[in-house]
């Protein structure tokens, strides 16, 4: 398991943007989570999968699509939190 970034935004389509951590992934698209990685939060529990990601390499944005299950409330308590990529 490792350190995926902070938790930004919840969007209107039921998206989390996440900014990855910082000089983490240095440049190189190998580093990188894959796409459909599952993202957990600090308890371990799975809150969705990448869907994608932008921005500069060295500190990209990733868009997380959540869980069917998870709630509105759910979402908006990890905004600030620190998620995991397993």
């Amino acid at each position: 398991m490792k350190r995926l970034g902070k938790v930004l935004h919840i969007s209107k389509q039921d998206g989390i943007i996440i900014r990855g951590d910082e000089k983490k992934y240095s440049g190189s698209m190998r580093d990188m989570p894959r796409i459909n990685s599952f993202v957990l939060d600090k308890s371990i529990k799975r809150i969705g999968r990448i869907s994608g990601t932008f921005g500069p390499v060295d500190w990209p944005f990733f868009i997380v699509k959540p869980n069917k299950g998870s709630t509105d409330s759910d979402l908006k308590n990890l905004i600030n939190d620190r998620v995991y990529v397993q």
